[in-house]
């Protein structure tokens, strides 16, 4: 079984930020990568009709242009990144649907998705963005505009801010990135943000304990407690402040698990976000809540 990573490409200028971090991610878990486009479905009629006259059902104009576009994008990727580089036209109405679907393959351990910016209604709100990581059976990671200095580079996500609240939903992060295949690569910098000094000896026992568990993983984690009512403000500045490639976080549903959406905190800080953001999401996290699993840390105990 192939590891792969979907990056979501739509021929905007959203895609070369987001295949410069689809490569990085596809180091992390030692995967290819899967360029994929979703257009329109062609009507049957227009099909019908297109046969009548000879021509190949399935070679629709716009068909033929996206391929080619991709086709060409995955020759050069695959030049330039020395990496297996895939590529698929998906046809349908709702384009998050379909992302999600791709997803569920047993080979995909991740999206990657460039996001626009802010509105007035707030990031991500009714975007596809936000559709794929309602339901995502895999890890989302999300580029932002503030991240567009990564297209066309080579990227490497290594130093790793990992927001946490003392909660299990929070400390999942952590295991899920100890079983990275590449995981002896990484830096984790474990963050949690307090609202009173009187919580710093507690939270920094929690951290401990994480990082005690990294160690065991022979992986690198430093320690750091901020005290701050405007959580999603502190981990924005710790981006800034402690030199971190990508957030690392999971997000939280509220209400049943059809209603599930991003908490507070987390859709705060995808907003304001300037590096890459990976999201466990919350099909993710209620799947391991079902069907519990042994994460790499578990089963070298």
């Amino acid at each position: 079984m192939a590891n792969e990573v979907l990056v979501a490409l739509d021929g905007s200028e959203k895609d070369g930020r987001a295949v410069a971090a689809a490569l990085a991610v596809a180091d992390l878990v030692n995967a290819h990568v899967d360029l994929v486009r979703v257009i329109p479905r062609v009507s049957d009629r227009v099909l019908n009709q297109a046969e009548l006259v000879g021509l190949n059902r399935w070679q629709g104009g716009d068909r033929v242009e996206v391929e080619q576009q991709l086709a060409r994008q995955a020759t050069s990727l695959t030049t330039t990144a020395g990496r297996r580089i895939d590529w698929h036209v998906l046809e349908g109405a709702s384009v998050s649907r379909l992302l999600v679907e791709a997803a569920e393959c047993p080979d995909v351990q991740a999206i990657v998705m460039g996001t626009r910016g802010p509105t007035q209604v707030g990031l991500l709100v009714g975007s596809v963005a936000d559709q794929v990581m309602r339901e995502s059976p895999k890890a989302v990671v999300l580029v932002p505009p503030g991240a567009a200095d990564l297209a066309g580079r080579p990227v490497r996500f290594e130093r790793l801010l990992v927001p946490l609240d003392g909660s299990n939903l929070a400390a999942h992060s952590v295991d899920f990135l100890l079983s990275l295949p590449r995981t002896h690569a990484l830096e984790l910098v474990m963050l949690e943000v307090v609202a009173s000094p009187h919580e710093v000896a507690t939270a920094e026992r929690r951290l401990r304990d994480l990082a005690d568990r990294a160690s065991s993983a022979s992986v690198s984690a430093a320690q750091h407690v901020i005290v701050s009512d405007n959580t999603a403000k502190a981990i924005a500045g710790a981006v800034r402040e402690l030199f971190v490639d990508m957030i690392a976080m999971s997000t939280r549903g509220l209400g049943g698990l059809r209603r599930l959406v991003l908490g507070s905190v987390a859709q705060s800080v995808v907003r304001a976000a300037e590096t890459p953001i990976l999201l466990l999401t919350p099909a993710m996290l209620a799947a391991a809540v079902l069907t519990p699993s042994k994460s790499a840390l578990e089963t070298a105990r």
